[in-house]
This record gives C-alpha cells, structure tokens and sequence, in this order.
C-alpha cells in the first residue's frame, strides 16, 4: 500500500516550506508513524539542515609539499577516487535523527549520485508508491511549476505556506489560480469541454480568476460553466501563515479567507500560523531540529496544533455543509450573516468587513485593482445600510429568500401593515432586559408568541413566563438562559446582552425570594 503523501508548497521563497516540512516529519514519527521527508525543491535541496543531517563532503586531501607542480597534482591524483569526489546525494533514503523517520532526496535540484540528469516530480511519485513507510511528506519548496502545483493537487494531504508580506500573499493568491487551473482541466472529461476549457485559460493567461473564467465560459457553454462552478465549490486550499509577528499577522488568515471568498468564490481552508520565535534561528544555527531541540517553544506548539487540524480538516472536508444558508452576493452574504443576524452582530460584521477591504491591509495585495476596491467597498456600505433599516431589511429579505423556506408564522406577520404596530422601545447598549420590554420588542415587530415558539421550539407557556417576569414557574437557570437567547434571535436583538441582563434580574430575584422564606 503506498504511503500517504503530505505535500508542502510555498507562496515564494523563504517562507519555511523546509522547516515546516522537517518538523512535521518529526512530529510524526514522535507519535509512533514511520515517516520518509522527502526533499523535492527544484531551486535547492536543503532539508538535510533542517533535519540536522550533514551534508556529503568530498575529503580533503592535502597535496604533498613538493617543488614541481605536476608532483603535487599526481599525488593528489592517486589519493582520490571517483565515488569520493562524488558529493550528490544517494538515491535511497537515509536515517534521520530519530527512529521511524528517513530521508530520501528527490534528485530535482540536482542529479542523484552515479545519474547524468535530474528526477522528474513524474519519477518522484513512482517511486513513493515503492516505498514501505506511512506517511511521505513532501517539500516542494516555492517553484510553483504546472507539474509541482498537479502534484501538490494530486496529494492526499497539502498545505500551502505564505507570510505576512505583500509579495507572499501574493503570490498565495497565484498559488489559488493555479490549483484551480489543475483541478478544473483534470476534473472535465468531455474533450470538447477540456478543448474550450484549454482555450479560455490559454486567452486569459492559464491562471485567471475562478470566478472570471466561470463568467466568461457559462456564456457560451452554460454546462462548462456549471462545471467550474462545481470545481469553486470544491476546491480544498489549506494553508497557514509562517512567522506571524503583530496582532495584524494573526488575523491575516481569517481575512485571506474572506477576501478571497469574495474575490474568487472559493473558500480557503485557514489552518492556523506558526509565530516568529528567535528559538527557530538558534535551532537553525546549532544544526539541531526544532521539535527536537525545543518541543515546548511556541512555534513547536503552532506545529503541532496545525498538524492536527490538517489531518481533522481532510475528514471534515468530506461531509462539509453549504458555507452559508443565504443567497450568493446578498447583502447577507456581503457580510457574511445569517438570515436573523442582529443589529449589534450586523455592525460587528460592518466593521470586520470594512478592516478587510482597506485599502492599506496587506490582504488586497494582488487581489484587487483600486476600482474594484472601491466597488468592493460600496457594496459593504449598500448592505449594511439595508439590513441596518428595518423598514428596507424586511421588503427585502421577502424578496431575496424564497417564499418556501418561510413559515405560515411568518407570512402571517408579513401581512400586518407596519402603520398599525406599536413603535419599538429605545434600546442601548446599557438597556436592562425585563419581560415587560421584550414584550415591547415582540409587539412593536408583530410577532406573536406563537410564532415565536414555532420558530425557536419554546413552549409558549414558557415564553408567557418570561414576558410576564413568573420567574417561579421558570425552569433551571441554564434552561432560562437559553430560552432568552432564542428569544432574542428571533426579535433581532443581541443575544448575549438580553440573556445576561435577564438573568441578573432572574438571579436576584430567585434569592430574595429565598432569603424571604
């Protein structure tokens, strides 16, 4: 059975694919698995250093003092041999630095020993397949060829490493296209299809957009379309952010996710980041593997907790449910909110978006032009003014969400003229919760508890209780806390503020009643 392949590729050089690699290698074996680091960077070999292996060094011999030169140079002669003055690596693999791991060098950067030319990524996979161990982790280095980025795509588990600097995210973004261009030419059978496919990526410069080139071929061949639109919606990207310095650099993942959800219309698998630790240079000049040298440094712990959420993800992948239950470029996908999203989690949504789509954030790099940018921006504005307004939120979530997927409460409600309601309560970001005003809330929206109940599967005798402050006739505190919270959802208020003011009032009433007693 071949063994499962790991491959590791990076957004340019100098990200850390090698030491990401070796240390991944490492964290492997340590938990009991026989693992080959395969070293298959085509601009260098050099995870031996970060496995702490020396490299192959011809012997130096000294030339024997002499007066004539030709003397010197015939002893030098007779002292060496062919295989000695050899310094390329061997073909099979070789021990590591602990048990259950080797190293096997992939011949791309240079030929192996007793070879005239350079290995193919083509010839590295075959050999795999020959190889008796369970995991293969591949360092692919940052030479994004077409055959690098077919094997990364083609492996049982990849990641991508990029770093907080412009030309890394970047060239992740490159990365993106790329994989995608792979998987959309290797997932169409039809020939006409993959011919017309062939063409459009060969006008457009064989990595545009996904979302560009699904446009443009959903015109002329609708089923092309659909089909790439497929490919978007499936397509797996993990990848993490090495050398994670600021504040900025943590959340830069998050927001890649976003951006590129909305530039590209595929969703990015964000894995986590490794944080900048002076520990990983002075691993680096000792000779010495970091989780070896370090298991308890930070960048050790990122490691390891990124290697357990590559192997989850993969699972997860497998059954994962539609990104969000809200139509494609809505104002609720705009911000990324649900449906009955609150005002307070609508403004939270406002203000993530707005960080993510400035003009200064490092994110944009490479993924906008200024008017798109700008369009971008005023696409945020126009939805957070809408779903802000609840005399424009309403007609327009009835026009924008299918009249199925409402309930008969719901339509019901729609019926009531707006004119006929009581006005809404003044509400703060102070404002203490009593049933009385949640009963102002309910009211002035025209919603009934029965509708309440049908959407939030409250009992309505429950729901009496609370708006009328029966605190005795209540269940348990953590029943109460969760009846509140849907309550609130439901009327569009902040969940976390109406369920703890609640029970403040809940908690000192219950024990003055018991104090009373």
């Amino acid at each position: 059975m071949p063994p499962t392949t790991i491959a590791i590729l990076g957004a340019k050089g100098g990200v850390g694919t090698s030491l990401f690699s070796a240390n991944l290698a490492i964290y492997l074996a340590t938990i009991g698995k026989r693992v080959l680091a395969v070293d298959a960077d085509p601009s260098g070999a050099d995870l031996h250093a970060m496995l702490g292996i020396g490299p192959r060094v011809a012997p130096y011999i000294a030339p024997t003092p002499a007066f004539g030169a030709e003397r010197s140079l015939t002893s030098l002669a007779t002292a060496l041999d062919h295989d000695a003055a050899n310094t390329l690596p061997l073909r099979e693999p070789v021990d590591g630095p602990i048990p259950g791991l080797q190293l096997m060098d992939g011949g791309l950067s240079e030929p192996h020993r007793g070879s005239a030319r350079r290995s193919s990524l083509r010839e590295l996979q075959s050999r795999l397949a020959k190889q008796d161990v369970d995991f293969a982790v591949v360092d692919l280095g940052s030479s994004a060829t077409e055959a690098a980025t077919r094997f990364w795509c083609s492996a049982s588990h990849r990641l991508a490493l990029t770093m907080p600097e412009p030309n890394a995210v970047s060239g992740l973004y490159r990365l993106v296209r790329k994989a995608f261009a792979v998987m959309a030419q290797a997932r169409l059978t039809d020939e006409r299809q993959q011919a017309a496919l062939h063409t459009a990526f060969a006008k457009a410069g064989q990595t545009p957009a996904p979302s560009d080139i699904s446009a443009l071929l959903r015109r002329e061949w609708p089923e092309l379309g659909a089909a790439l639109q497929d490919c978007m919606n499936e397509l797996q990207f993990p990848f993490i952010v090495n050398q994670a310095r600021l504040r900025a650099d943590l959340e830069l993942g998050d927001q890649i996710t976003v951006a590129v959800r909305r530039r590209y219309g595929v969703h990015l698998k964000y894995l986590g980041y490794v944080e900048h630790d002076d520990v990983v240079r002075s691993c680096s000049r000792k000779r010495r593997p970091l989780l070896l040298e370090s298991p308890g440094s930070r960048a050790s712990r990122n490691i390891e907790k990124i290697a357990r959420r590559l192997f989850a993800s993969k699972e997860a992948q497998r059954d994962r449910a539609p990104w969000r239950e809200v139509p494609q470029s809505s104002h609720h996908d705009v911000l990324e909110v649900e449906r009955g999203a609150t005002d307070e989690e609508i403004r939270r949504a406002y203000k993530r978006m707005c960080a993510v789509f400035d003009a200064e954030n490092l994110v944009t790099f490479g993924l906008f032009d200024e008017e798109g940018l700008a369009v971008a921006r005023s696409r945020i504005d126009e939805a957070y003014d809408v779903l802000l307004d609840p005399n424009r939120r309403r007609p327009y979530e009835i026009s924008v969400f299918p009249e199925a997927e409402q309930s008969k409460a719901e339509t019901a409600r729609d019926l009531v003229p707006r004119g006929e309601l009581p006005p809404a309560p003044s509400i703060t970001p102070d404002t203490e919760f009593s049933g009385a005003l949640l009963r102002a809330v309910r009211e002035s929206q025209g919603i009934s508890l029965e509708q309440i109940s049908e959407r939030t599967k409250v009992g309505t005798n429950y729901l009496r209780c609370i708006e009328e402050d029966d605190y005795e006739r209540l269940p348990a505190a953590v029943y109460v806390r969760g009846f509140v919270t849907e309550v609130a959802k439901c009327l569009r208020l902040d969940p976390e503020q109406v369920s703890q003011s609640y029970l403040r009032r809940h908690k000192a009433r219950m024990e003055g009643s018991g104090e009373g007693a």
